[in-house]
């Protein structure tokens, strides 16, 4: 009988604490960006749910004034390319890019969206890479 008991309590306790999501791997995604070396990550960036999502880059990793030309982005195996024209960002400066195309997404789900940046800097094109991870909001 005492063991009924104190199992019962266990099962009690497992079940609340799957209700408060504490089992749920979303809750453990923070907002990380890895990778891009040579541009660098974007400071800000947010995925909404009709598939946008609003980056804001700054110039602070190069000596020299940069043009973006274009954004490649890869969400759930997809590749799409974005054709942004950011010209003259120049050291220290910094702006926000809106990609759209990303499809529906469901908000309070987690994301990891991959980043190919083509930039022209010193009058030679490069080509950045990144991840950028979060919830969706």
């Amino acid at each position: 009988m005492t063991y009924g008991w104190a199992i019962l309590i266990v099962i009690i306790v497992a079940a609340a604490l799957y209700a408060l999501g504490v089992f749920n791997p979303a809750t453990f995604t923070g907002r990380t960006a890895t990778g891009f070396q040579t541009v660098g990550a974007p400071s800000d960036w947010n995925l909404n749910s009709s598939g946008g999502v609003t980056l804001k880059f700054s110039n602070s990793k190069m000596a020299t004034a940069l043009t973006i030309y274009n954004i490649t982005t890869t969400l759930a195996g997809t590749p799409i390319i974005h054709q942004v024209n950011i010209t003259n960002l120049g050291p220290g400066s910094s702006t926000d890019i809106y990609l759209v195309g990303l499809g529906t997404q469901t908000a309070g789900s987690t994301y990891s969206l991959k980043m190919a940046i083509l930039y022209n800097a010193g009058g030679l094109d490069h080509t950045d890479t990144g991840t950028i991870t979060g919830t969706v909001g």
